[in-house]
């Protein structure tokens, strides 16, 4: 059985870990300077890019479809990456948020994996 001690260390470097591949994503962007598609493996046919459910406004699940992220230096101290929704609640739009808006790690985290370099 792990100690409390070796449980918190394991629990840092996954915190360390996730941070670094955030920043690794974040630099290629910045670097390459184009929005790049996101699309998982999975998604249906008539899918644009992946699908998020977020808690909106009013407590409620929203789902999100994203099917583009960039690199937007005129956000933030430092720059943002953005998500393109293309669809909410399975209806047309068209805007652009924060990454950090759709929620916790796992969202992101999905996001990154499925973008197409």
């Amino acid at each position: 059985m792990k100690t409390k001690k070796e449980l918190k260390k394991l629990s840092n470097a996954i915190g360390e870990a996730t941070r670094a591949y955030h920043q690794a994503i974040f630099d290629n962007l910045k670097e390459s300077g184009k929005e790049h598609k996101v699309e998982a493996d999975w998604e249906d046919e008539d899918s644009k890019g992946i699908h998020l459910t977020i808690i909106g406004r009013h407590d409620d699940a929203v789902v999100l479809e994203v099917d583009k992220v960039r690199f937007n230096k005129d956000r933030g101290l430092h720059g943002v990456i953005e998500g393109h929704v293309c669809s909410e609640d399975y209806d047309e739009c068209d805007y652009w948020i924060m990454t950090t808006e759709f929620g916790d790690d796992v969202d992101i985290h999905y996001l990154f994996d499925n973008i197409i370099w």
